[in-house]
């Protein structure tokens, strides 16, 4: 049985799935205290290795605080990957400034990516399973 893990803070909602796929699926508006609250979470599950984290952003906007947070404070030994599922404009652009500090700040090992649907997100983790399953 896969283990199964949920946290609910607001009209935020988050899930891991084992072994190493953190599903966040923000609602509304995503402020400071709630990149906090999502950073401790990544760090509590992120004990066992590093985790992809899928971000569902449809729904939601990012505060420029809340973005610095991210940019400041994700470890790059928490994160195989972060991939932002979305479609709206104004929420990609917002999840590409995030991207681009984490890149300008080295705190992502892993790469950042965009997808439309939950199901292209889990096609993408396969795809980097496997390619990481074969270069060993």
């Amino acid at each position: 049985m896969t283990e199964r893990r949920e946290w609910v803070f607001g009209a935020h909602r988050v899930h891991l799935e084992a072994p190493d796929v953190l599903w966040v699926d923000f609602n509304g508006a995503t402020n400071l205290d709630d990149a906090k609250r999502l950073l401790s979470i990544v760090q509590e599950v992120a004990v066992d290795g590093p985790v992809f984290v899928v971000v569902d952003i449809d729904g939601s906007v990012i505060d420029k605080p809340a973005r610095e947070y991210f940019s400041k404070e994700s470890s790059p030994e928490w994160l195989r990957g972060v991939i932002y599922v979305g479609t709206q404009r104004l929420q990609m652009a917002s999840a590409k400034a995030v991207a681009f500090a984490l890149y300008l700040t080295g705190r992502l090992k892993g790469d950042v990516e965009f997808v439309t649907s939950g199901q292209a997100a889990r096609e993408l983790i396969e795809r980097k399973r496997a390619k990481a399953a074969a270069g060993r």
